[in-house]
């Protein structure tokens, strides 16, 4: 350290202690930056999960529709009852599985048809814009 006169015989030690005003300003304003990145990012993460758990919800639909097709092949899918569907789940699904929208909205799955999709209200629903990439249907 280097000495800075003050009067004849004293001198004071210049200390660099603490942060300036600029430097402070600059990691909190990276904090904040880091943080909205983040949260734009969990937000995307989430929708993409919730397409996923609507894809696979339709894959057990289908899957239920192929085996009780197999039982009875005569069988018109347009007249399958939900709970005639329901038994021929695959192990883990109870009962019809129940999806949301990307809005928190409920959608209901048409199993009327092979293969099953949303419905949102009487429209179909899949935000993706494909029906063949496994998001909002079962995909390809």
């Amino acid at each position: 350290m280097h000495c800075i006169p003050l009067r004849q015989g004293l001198c004071s030690r210049s200390h660099r202690a603490g942060f300036t005003l600029i430097e402070i300003s600059l990691v909190i304003g990276l904090m904040i930056g880091l943080a909205l990145f983040t949260g734009m990012n969990i937000s995307a993460i989430q929708d993409w999960q919730k397409g996923k758990d609507a894809a696979l919800a339709l894959e057990a639909v289908f899957a239920a529709q192929r085996a009780y097709m197999a039982d009875h092949p005569t069988a018109d899918i347009e007249v399958v009852t939900r709970i005639e569907l329901e038994a021929y789940l695959p192990t883990g699904w109870t009962t019809m599985p129940t999806v949301r929208s990307l809005d928190d909205g409920t959608l209901t799955i048409d199993h009327s048809v092979m293969p099953p999709q949303l419905l949102s209200g009487t429209t179909v629903y899949d935000p993706s814009g494909s029906g063949t990439d496994g998001l909002w249907d079962i995909g390809k």
